[in-house]
């Protein structure tokens, strides 16, 4: 769920003023290319370890080839497309936290065999599992207490330093849940050949921001755990994350913030977490206040239009981030090139296990924005753009949650067009002027073939296909309300091949009569 690159095309500037009637904004020139991000939901390839490096520690981590989800465009829905995978991954966490038949399930859904850790059973045993629990279980009541000394005391070198910057980061951050759970280990728990026993150990740092997230999602590292012998206490000796779940490292979502800053600054407002690095923090606090003013319209829209029982944010976290390679690193997420802002989508860490039509719930999003884009350095206009990427990637984050899940052989998707064009409505809901100035800009005069766009596209398609996607939500809104509109959006996102009847009952029109209707509006308005 990528922001759409500034109008004018993509890698362009934003425009510098309001519109001047038919003649638009003069766009600035420049920007900055992005670095390819990984979606969640494409097929990578994990690290390779370094020769000579500790068994089971992946190295560093190198590029992933990416393979696009069917019906995906750069930057578009990471949604049902994704659900075979994800499924896969969440089922893996949750049954080996619970330790009910992981390695079957896993098998199941595509996935190999799990590494186990072994030894000769007449070795003397030096990481039992219950060793191992108290480690997590200490890391996790000792962040719930505040007490820095006994978190940091199984870390040893450089992973006590990074470990103690991760604590104050995680003590800025309002839990209302986090802790540390095993997801697997490999390695040897036995002093076989008389050098102690050395594990690693994939863990899912389980959280739950209040007010930010519905239910619990996961982080996922790799810890190095060591002990020399009985008479020592086991030392955590590396950490890094995990260098992969389910085939591919975007699952793990890390890096966070927390990991990356040696000193995250937040502020905290009402609806919003605004993070960013410690040396940004003038910047960060300059527009804070305009992130959350957006945040505030896009809550208040939704609690007053949305449909009545849902099950959705009432805050969000936003991280601005200035450094183009940092940026693309956050969440473990790939942009792509014309990106200035994703909503990442984090699955529930305690879905059902039974593959069933509803278990796969997200249960929230990470908002990222470039800093360094035009929306937040033009000198004239930056509170009315920097308010505008801010509606358009809470927008995304409302409905994420309400996502249900396909089962692990669906071969249906969002529709681009609902999930990109609903965060642009509600982006030009609260300024209309920069709605009409995008639809001259970017749709009049422009080849138009008259159907629904299902991905991003190229060059200059990108911009023409958002606003284009806008022009289909705000004419469902016209046609049967706003209420309508946001009802036929939640619809669906739940159930995406229903997407005849879901028009029909927000517009009276079938899907071919409304692309129909939907183009005539689109030449008569551009």
């Amino acid at each position: 769920m990528s922001y759409p690159p500034p109008p004018g095309g993509p890698g362009g500037a934003y425009p510098q003023g309001p519109p001047q009637g038919q003649g638009g904004w003069v766009p600035q020139q420049g920007g900055t290319p992005y670095q390819p991000q990984s979606t969640p939901g494409y097929v990578g390839y994990p690290p390779q370890p370094q020769p000579g490096a500790v068994p089971g520690w992946p190295g560093p981590h190198q590029p992933y080839p990416q393979q696009q989800p069917p019906g995906g465009g750069g930057g578009g829905d990471q949604g049902k497309g994704l659900k075979k995978a994800v499924i896969g991954v969440v089922v893996l966490a949750v049954l080996a936290v619970l330790g009910v038949g992981g390695l079957a399930v896993y098998q199941a859904v595509g996935g190999g065999s799990l590494p186990s850790a072994g030894g000769d059973e007449q070795s003397e045993q030096l990481l039992s599992q219950a060793d191992i629990e108290e480690l997590l279980d200490g890391r996790s009541q000792a962040l719930k207490s505040g007490d820095e000394d006994a978190y940091l005391a199984p870390f040893t070198g450089k992973a006590k330093d990074t470990q103690q910057n991760l604590f104050q980061n995680l003590r800025k951050i309002p839990f209302a849940q986090a802790e540390y759970s095993i997801l697997n280990q490999s390695g040897n728990t036995t002093d076989e050949y008389g050098d102690g026993a050395t594990v690693a150990l994939d863990v899912a740092f389980v959280h739950k921001i209040q007010n930010v997230d519905v239910r619990p999602v996961s982080e996922w590292y790799r810890w190095i755990i060591k002990r020399e012998s009985k008479d020592a206490e086991p030392q955590i000796t590396r950490v890094g994350p995990s260098p992969d779940a389910y085939g591919s490292a975007s699952y793990v979502y890390n890096s966070a913030p927390w990991d990356l800053y040696e000193d995250m600054h937040v502020v905290k407002q009402d609806h919003t977490l605004t993070i960013s690095d410690k040396k940004y923090a003038a910047d960060t606090d300059r527009f804070a206040p305009y992130i959350e003013k957006a945040a505030k319209d896009d809550i208040e829209l939704w609690k007053s239009k949305g449909p009545a029982g849902t099950e959705t944010p009432t805050g969000f976290v936003a991280v601005l981030e200035r450094d183009r390679k940092t940026y693309s690193s956050l969440y473990g997420s790939e942009s792509v090139e014309w990106e200035a802002g994703q909503s990442v989508a984090m699955p529930a860490f305690d879905a059902d296990s039974s593959g069933d039509e509803k278990d796969l719930e997200y249960g929230g999003a990470r908002v990222k924005m470039d800093m360094s884009g035009n929306r937040f350095t033009n000198a004239a206009y930056w509170p009315k753009l920097v308010q505008e990427i801010s509606h358009h990637e809470f927008a995304h984050a409302i409905v994420q949650p309400l996502e249900g899940a396909s089962g692990f052989d669906s071969e249906t998707y969002t529709n681009w067009w609902v999930v990109e064009g609903f965060a642009d409505y509600v982006a030009f809901r609260f300024d209309r002027e920069l709605g009409e100035w995008s639809i001259r800009n970017d749709v009049t005069g422009k080849e138009f073939g008259g159907s629904l766009p299902n991905e991003a596209g190229f060059d200059d398609e990108v911009s023409t296909n958002y606003t284009l996607s806008y022009m289909a939500i705000r004419f469902i809104a016209e046609k049967g309300g706003e209420a309508a509109a946001l009802k036929f959006v939640t619809d669906h996102y739940d159930n995406p091949d229903q997407l005849d009847q879901q028009l029909r009952t927000a517009t009276g029109m079938g899907e071919s009569e409304f692309e129909a209707a939907w183009a005539r509006y689109v030449r008569s308005n551009s």
